[in-house]
């Protein structure tokens, strides 16, 4: 079993956007570079020096309303830290890993309800 902090788990917060061009434009102004985009255009990467931001051009879910999500990328297969979490916390594990368009994702819920993404990204799927 990994040990957390091998886990490369970077933080990543993800922006749910009502117009992307518009949201590029304004975290350009900012400082901010996009590295990459989704090829329908719903989804892009913005890079301010060490750090990303997400920006998704969907509302959010019921299940997570709000505007901002946590996520953070695992620079690890998702196995590893699920593993982990399944006997650290296993009741804060609210998805196992399912397939996505960018990769893979596992998500969990803090003790306060906050819902938590960890993604394993692929690549070749997201530009």
């Amino acid at each position: 079993m990994l040990d957390p902090t091998d886990f490369g788990l970077r933080l990543q917060p993800m922006v749910h956007v009502a117009d992307m061009a518009a949201s590029l434009d304004f975290y350009a102004a900012i400082g901010g570079a996009t590295v990459f985009g989704s090829r329908d255009g719903d989804w892009a990467l913005v890079r301010f020096g060490g750090t990303f931001l997400s920006l998704l051009a969907r509302p959010s879910s019921d299940l997570n309303p709000e505007p901002v999500e946590l996520q953070f990328v695992s620079e690890v297969p998702l196995e590893g830290v699920m593993a982990h979490l399944e006997s650290a916390l296993p009741a804060a594990i609210e998805r196992g890993i399912g397939d996505e368009m960018f990769g893979r994702m596992a998500q969990l819920r803090t003790p306060d309800g906050l819902v938590v993404k960890l993604l394993e990204l692929d690549r070749d799927l997201i530009g």
